[in-house]
């Protein structure tokens, strides 16, 4: 029996309007960055819907619903229910690592696919088979911190503050290891939460240690006042490595920072060739710059609805597997391809200086 509402009376089960679930964090200090992802997600969704997005000839919208985690992982846990209780055909989120890895469960019982642009490395294989990185993860970024510190920077005693979370923890555990190859010594190591800001302790250990590099995985609300709390020890001249999480218009403008460099698994968009035409209709869209990912996101949305389209299909099953060997449509990265374990076959890590009040990219490899 044919069914009603479908794209064809009898084809494939595809219905007229496709919905993709954004799961950010939309208040709170992250919030620029998540919303800078609802953006790219939805100006993916309107290009399409603008062009005339077919499946099997029929035309199909592209909805995109978009809800706030808070950075909470309680909260991501039930804002991730209620997405799969709606049904959507595929989620984008969430931000960091130890929410994303909070919410895998449930979209993998949900049997909804999950894209993310976490970086900590378990989390495609917490996924299993369900979940799809838009980045680079951490293991190769250990590799380039190591690589930077020990032998652009020639530091042979480094000091690593880090959050003590799913992103934080691994990275220090595999960048330290990294270093240890490189027979560099690790003088001191701290974990701390994602919210301390009060780095006094921390600041006198770090002055007894004397490292000739700091790597400080710690987000950017916390990198200014560690930075603040360096100088007044006499420690401002120590060149800091931060990550990605740091990255924002807030830490390249502040005053207070001297030598910071910076790795991401995440490249500015004027770095590919479809950068200068998605920030035109960004602008044009949002009357602002993208500030973070909101291209990854915007591909990720494309890639999704080129696979929908050539599987004529949105059976999960199906996605997933068409996922992992397609070629799909990805206007602005161009590379988006995911391979078996849904890591980026092509990823790479960028380092770059804060300089001018911008950062300014040295050098992006995926061989490090």
């Amino acid at each position: 029996m044919c069914i009603g509402g479908l794209l064809s009376a009898c084809g494939p089960r595809v219905p007229a309007t496709i919905t993709i679930g954004v799961a950010q964090p939309l208040s709170g200090p992250s919030a620029a960055r998540g919303q800078d992802i609802v953006n790219g997600a939805k100006l993916a969704a309107a290009d399409l819907n603008a062009a005339g997005f077919k499946v099997a000839g029929k035309q199909v919208q592209i909805e995109i619903v978009a809800v706030d985690d808070k950075a909470d992982k309680e909260e991501a846990k039930k804002v991730a229910q209620g997405l799969v209780d709606q049904k959507v055909t595929a989620v984008i989120g969430h931000l960091s690592s130890d929410v994303t890895e909070s919410v895998i469960p449930v979209y993998r019982s949900g049997n909804v696919p999950q894209f993310f642009t976490s970086s900590a490395a378990e989390l495609t294989r917490l996924g299993q088979g369900n979940t799809f990185r838009l980045i680079a993860n951490d293991e190769l970024q250990a590799r380039a911190i190591a690589s930077y510190a020990g032998e652009t920077l020639h530091a042979s005693k480094v000091a690593i503050l880090h959050e003590d979370t799913a992103f934080g923890t691994p990275l220090a555990k595999a960048m330290a290891a990294a270093l240890a190859r490189q027979n560099k010594k690790v003088e001191y190591t701290e974990a701390t939460d994602n919210k301390t800001t009060n780095f006094a302790p921390f600041v006198a250990k770090l002055k007894a240690a004397r490292p000739e590099v700091l790597v400080a995985m710690v987000r950017d609300h916390q990198l200014l006042p560690l930075f603040d709390q360096m100088n007044a020890a006499g420690l401002g001249d120590v060149p800091v490595i931060a990550t990605s999480v740091a990255k924002t218009q807030r830490a390249a403008t502040s005053a207070g920072i001297r030598t910071l460099y910076l790795t991401s698994s995440s490249a500015e968009v004027d770095e590919f060739a479809g950068g200068k035409e998605f920030v035109r209709k960004f602008r044009a869209a949002y009357k602002s710059d993208p500030v973070w990912a909101a291209h990854y996101a915007y591909d990720a949305v494309y890639v999704l609805a080129d696979t929908i389209r050539r599987t004529e299909s949105v059976d999960p099953a199906v996605l997933r597997a068409r996922l992992m060997v397609i070629d799909a449509i990805a206007p602005v990265t161009t590379t988006m391809r995911f391979n078996a374990e849904g890591e980026q076959r092509y990823g790479a890590i960028s380092v770059y200086q804060r300089r001018d009040s911008r950062w300014d990219p040295l050098m992006r490899s995926d061989r490090w």
